[in-house]
């Protein structure tokens, strides 16, 4: 080989190899006073030290012992003299993106000065040292430690049990582990509590009937209702066990366990079964909850056929069909390839289902971050774009990590309080079907209720589309009928909720109320004064300071003695209710509870896999991820519409504000919107059927209906205006009208 290459000119073309670089004139002029300069700072050191007196001739003692900090202003004294000015730009440059957190260019070489700075220092210097750490802090931390997302279908996709969301802990925040403890119980508590059910009636049970002073309306306690039976079904084998994942997947739509998503699961194109949920639970609450699960249903059917007409990157290509048997095919390998080709189906399927399923709980999330916070803050009565969102990149404040929801949340999600009169009434219709008409609900002790619900229970089909729905009847399609569905969600939005304080939990409320006292006692949860301090928030030290109602204070004295043995239920419920600040407080649920919501909200969303890192086009796909994505130019974010329009297009306008504000009552953001200029842009007619419009396609007839503008109106006005403004009604063919025959002869 050598031979070979022996006579041949090597043509090729580089650069010479770098080397160090001379000192700038600058440098020259510094080093020429570096002497002196080092002079000086050897005065300085000798200046500082004590004054030796055990050698009798005023020489220096040799000790180790020198002054720390004299010594290391020393030292870094020292270290000056070896860096170069270029030297002190690059770290002045460092410091500046480390203080401002700006992106570094890596075109002007700071890593590589950085480098270069260190190796000028002397050995041993401290300056070297830290210069060395700062930049291995760097890149370690560059990378997760340990990785926080991975690739394969495994972790790709959420599990139906919650499983695998946190990588460091697999099993953290799945179904059928135990609750977490927030507070830790402190304070001794009386051994000798008093009767759950004298509590209920004390200070828990409804006396006072007030509207929400923020006119919320019922839909948005439905959703709560949704949130709370995700995150939580407590074991009734093991109380302290939950049955359902510590995440937001929606677990009521999906099943919170594979044989539960089987079931609701067509497994054919990736849908869901039409029209049904998973929760059984809830179908015992009104109606309008159902309602929502529904809409998320064909959202979700919606979504996968989408995503198969798109087929995007041909990421899911459908199998053509069952080959065919041909003459030479014994009978095994045509089994091969009928298997090939359903297991190719089957994957077409899971795929589809998977992906839907992320894209759908990303809709969600962002409904529960945007609409829902929005409305618990009272920001949509604001023209505010700001947000509470978790997933603002944050330093040092961890991510992706899990979750496990704990037992006194359990407690502070029960807002029985606000339950509207209508849905008060629907409840005492139930409970009348379940127990008899007029039964008291204080003659039914705790094992009659439980085996009543435990017996409705086993009677309720397992599949999910045969269960009955507010007594409606399916169409041969398996659908629900939407003009009744559409009722039921119209006056759930009109149905305006109760407020929050002592006193306001429906009296048929009783027995799930007294059973919630026994379960928080039977956790051994901590009081409500150590909740509060848990959140940094002032213990009450008077009863007076839980409630400004007299009586409920009163009551609490003689059940409890002391505000420190107010236990934290019922104590959330008897709290006083904050006031209504816009922005600020919009919910405005107790005090404690206000806090504590917000804490888990950031929480659920932050430590959830799906909903941090892994929320991306990449798995949700570009088209998906657009879907759910809030556009802030419509309603400031919110996103609620998409799913009542995509759930009900022929009885809801584009711009319908039951549509576009369902967590409010329309009355009350008629005023809202009006105060912002704004309410000119939506409709306030109630939703209604529009029918499928009529093709005309014979040239008489067409020319015969345009020419008859008294019944025949033009059908885009409305859309001029809302794009053009109110003005624009009148402009040539947004309208039949005389002002509309003037300017188009102009």
């Amino acid at each position: 080989m050598a031979d070979e290459w022996k006579d041949k000119v090597d043509t090729r073309t580089g650069i010479t190899p770098p080397r160090p670089a001379g000192l700038s004139e600058l440098d020259k002029l510094r080093n020429s006073i570096g002497a002196p300069f080092k002079q000086i700072s050897g005065l300085v050191g000798a200046a500082a030290r004590p004054v030796p007196n055990q050698t009798g001739d005023g020489s220096a003692v040799d000790t180790e012992k020198e002054n720390a900090v004299i010594k290391r202003v020393l030292g870094d004294l020292n270290d000056l003299t070896h860096l170069r000015i270029e030297d002190f730009d690059t770290l002045l440059k460092i410091q500046y993106g480390k203080m401002t957190g700006e992106l570094t260019d890596d075109k002007t070489y700071l890593m590589e000065g950085l480098i270069r700075a260190a190796v000028k220092l002397p050995d041993g210097s401290q300056f070297r040292t830290k210069l060395t750490n700062q930049l291995l802090t760097q890149l370690w931390n560059d990378l997760q430690h340990p990785p926080l997302s991975y690739l394969g279908p495994k972790y790709q996709f959420r599990s139906a049990d919650g499983s695998n969301n946190s990588l460091i802990h697999p099993q953290l925040g799945a179904a059928g582990t135990p609750y977490a403890r927030t507070t830790q119980p402190k304070f001794m508590q009386t051994p000798a509590r008093p009767d759950a059910g004298v509590v209920f009636d004390s200070v828990m049970v409804r006396k006072h009937r007030e509207l929400h002073p923020n006119r919320i309306s019922s839909v948005l306690f439905y959703l709560a209702s949704i949130i709370i039976h995700d995150l939580f079904r407590t074991d009734h084998k093991d109380y302290a066990n939950s049955m359902t994942s510590s995440y937001l997947d929606l677990s009521p739509l999906y099943g919170s366990n594979q044989d539960e998503q089987n079931l609701v699961r067509k497994f054919v194109d990736g849908k869901l079964k039409p029209d049904c949920f998973s929760e059984q639970r809830l179908l015992f609450f009104p109606p309008g909850v159902g309602v929502l699960l529904i809409m998320f249903n064909r959202f979700h059917n919606h979504v996968v056929e989408n995503l198969a007409a798109i087929n995007e990157n041909n990421r899911f290509k459908k199998p053509a069909s069952v080959p065919p048997k041909i003459d030479a095919d014994s009978e095994e390998a045509y089994k091969k390839k009928v298997d090939a080709y359903t297991a190719a189906l089957a994957k077409y399927d899971e795929d589809l289902f998977q992906t839907g399923r992320l894209i759908t709980c990303g809709l969600y999330i962002n409904i529960i971050l945007i609409d829902y916070v929005r409305t618990i803050l009272d920001l949509n009565r604001t023209d505010s774009n700001w947000q509470l969102n978790p997933r603002s990149e944050m330093k040092d404040v961890s991510f992706a990590c899990g979750n496990q929801v704990s037992a006194e949340f359990n407690l502070v999600y029960r807002w029985h309080s606000a339950v509207s009169d209508r849905d008060e009434k629907w409840t005492q219709d139930l409970w009348d079907d379940l127990f008899g008409k007029g039964r008291d609900p204080k003659s039914i002790d705790r094992m009659e209720f439980l085996m009543k619900l435990n017996e409705v229970y086993q009677k309720m089909p397992k599949e999910p589309e045969k269960r009955p729905f507010a007594n409606m009847t399916r169409k041969a399609d398996g659908t629900l009928p939407d003009e009744d569905l559409v009722k039921i969600l119209t006056e759930s939005i009109e149905d305006c909720a109760n407020s929050f304080g002592p006193n306001r939990v429906p009296a048929v409320m009783r027995a799930i109320e007294v059973l919630g006292i026994e379960q928080a006692r039977s956790w051994n949860l901590g009081s409500l004064n150590e909740f509060r301090q848990y959140f940094g928030l002032e213990p009450h030290k008077t009863f007076d300071s839980i409630t400004k109602d007299k009586y409920v204070a009163e009551q609490l004295k003689h059940l409890y003695d002391t505000p420190d043995k107010v236990e934290i239920y019922p104590g959330i419920v008897v709290e006083d209710a904050k006031i209504p600040l816009c922005p600020g407080s919009g919910l405005t649920p107790s005090y404690t509870v206000s806090r504590a919501v917000l804490s888990d909200a950031v929480a659920l969303v932050r430590g959830d896999r799906f909903y941090t890192v892994d929320y991306n086009p990449k798995n949700l796909t570009n088209w998906g991820y657009h879907e759910v994505d809030p556009d802030l130019g419509v309603d400031n974010g919110c996103m609620f519409y998409k799913l009542i329009l995509n759930a009900f297009p022929k009885h809801f306008q584009q711009n319908s504000v039951y549509a576009h504000y369902p967590l409010t009552t329309p009355d009350a953001m008629k005023v809202a919107l009006g105060d912002l200029k704004k309410d000119h842009i939506y409709t306030w007619d109630k939703p209604k059927f529009t029918p499928e419009p009529t093709m005309i396609l014979e040239y008489e007839t067409a020319t015969t209906l345009m020419a008859n503008k008294d019944m025949f109106k033009v059908t885009w006005g409305k859309a001029m205006e809302f794009l053009m403004g109110s003005a624009a009604k009148d402009f040539m063919l947004a309208g039949d009208g005389p002002k509309n025959a003037s300017s188009r002869a102009m």
